[in-house]
């Protein structure tokens, strides 16, 4: 028999389909599937300690079955011959789980107690004791509790909500590429402190009734006034340990120096205090901040390694 002329071997290899073409999935969607199920088998097995399972298992599942209807119609023929309807599926697919996030931590509140039955927070507030020889949750912010103090630092929490919003919406014009690699990577982290979440019942600091009291108060300037409204109007309890908030804003700041370095040197000053913050605000105990920084700058460079690994198996 002859041998094959390179232009047949040429041909054939080209004839061949790339790893990323093999998954009709993206990264996205093969994470929030694999969070989905771990939160559906572990309300399962503990059903008996969940509350209300029969509002959040079917809304999990449901969660699930979208993401792979919307990841199957984008593979479809009709979808890939309109340009508009695919540019706005893709745009869907891309930033469906900010939609989610609330969902998913206030959903915690369900099931987050079933391996410990009994909030954690007196082991947690040991530890904090331990090392200060008081609790900083409660101390700070009494201590130094004049206005600019208050303002300064309930500003720099409630930054974490225009942050969130502003950088990705901005890399999604600016730098595609960039933006798709943010999101992936606070998906990811949400997902990481999600799951921790669900095993570890924490309060945090307004475990103290009076550190819960001083956080529905009404006091000093506008930014003061915004934080008490929002925890007065939301009575989810648990989700303090890693601080999300800390993780989360740090995967930020990480991203935006990285991608657009002056406004990554603003978001590393408001994270310095947004840290101090999650602490002097009664919202978390001081152990809280400490993990949510590690947790935080762990899971982007996680997230940069797992997402090559996806993309590599063919998801894209």
């Amino acid at each position: 028999m002859t041998k094959p002329s390179p232009k047949h071997k040429q041909n054939y290899v080209v004839s061949q389909p790339r790893m990323s073409e093999i998954s009709f999935l993206s990264a996205i969607d093969f994470i929030t599937l694999v969070f989905c199920s771990w939160i559906l088998a572990y309300m399962s097995i503990g059903i008996s300690r969940v509350n209300e399972p029969w509002i959040h298992i079917p809304v999990y599942l449901g969660v699930a079955t979208i993401v792979l209807i919307l990841a199957w119609l984008q593979k479809q023929a009709w979808v890939e011959s309109k340009p508009r309807a695919k540019s706005v599926l893709s745009f869907i697919r891309s930033i469906y789980p900010v939609l989610l996030f609330g969902y998913f931590f206030t959903s915690g509140h369900a099931f987050n107690r079933i391996i410990f039955t009994d909030w954690l927070d007196p082991w947690f507030m040991g530890i904090d004791k331990s090392v200060f020889g008081y609790y900083p949750s409660l101390v700070w912010g009494k201590t130094f509790s004049n206005v600019a103090a208050q303002e300064l630092f309930h500003f720099a929490y409630f930054c974490y909500y225009p942050m969130i919003a502003g950088l990705p919406v901005y890399l999604y014009f600016k730098q595609p590429k960039a933006f798709k690699e943010l999101i992936f990577n606070l998906t990811f982290a949400f997902y990481l402190c999600y799951t921790i979440f669900s095993v570890l019942p924490v309060i945090g600091a307004r475990f103290i009734p009076e550190a819960m009291e001083l956080t529905k108060t009404y006091q000093g300037g506008l930014f003061t006034h915004i934080m008490v409204f929002i925890y007065r109007t939301s009575d989810h309890l648990g989700g303090a340990f890693p601080s999300s908030h800390i993780a989360v804003t740090l995967v930020l700041t990480i991203a935006a120096l990285r991608f657009v370095k002056p406004v990554g040197i603003v978001f590393a000053i408001i994270a310095f205090f947004l840290t101090i913050a999650t602490v002097y605000c009664h919202y978390h105990w001081a152990i809280d901040a400490f993990a949510g920084v590690f947790t935080g700058i762990g899971a982007y460079y996680l997230a940069n390694y797992v997402r090559g690994k996806l993309s590599f198996a063919g998801f894209h």
